[in-house]
């Protein structure tokens, strides 16, 4: 019973983050098709669009078999961090903060969810 609780948070997280990254996709589709957008601008959202359908790939894949892939979760808190402190060189102060707040708060749920798998595969590993 206490190992559905525990796949039952990480699918929860993984929807979270799909759904995150399909608000993010469909937000950067609407820029990209706007007819004011110079050629150089759309190059970035082309790539930043790629990046969110990729992610969104990657939860899926990572949906199929999370105890399995539960490395997977680490592996993605590093473009969030990368994104997250370039994005903060163009931010002020308050909106620095509260982007960093937002970002220590997600990664944590990354690192509990992978905590949470790591300790069921062993338990699954143990019953065998």
């Amino acid at each position: 019973m206490r190992n559905k609780y525990l796949l039952t948070y990480v699918y929860i997280l993984a929807f979270i983050t799909i759904a995150i990254n399909s608000f993010y996709t469909y937000e950067l589709f609407g820029e990209f098709l706007k007819s004011d957008i110079k050629d150089n601008y759309k190059q970035i959202f082309i790539a930043a669009i790629a990046l969110e359908l990729s992610w969104i790939a990657l939860m899926i894949w990572f949906l199929a078999e999370p105890i399995k892939r539960k490395d997977i979760l680490l592996l993605t808190t590093i473009p969030m961090i990368i994104a997250n402190f370039l994005n903060n060189y163009s931010l002020g102060v308050t909106q620095f903060l509260s982007n960093l707040l937002f970002l220590i708060i997600f990664i944590s749920l990354y690192f509990i969810g992978y905590y949470l798998l790591k300790k069921l595969s062993v338990d699954v590993h143990s019953n065998s």
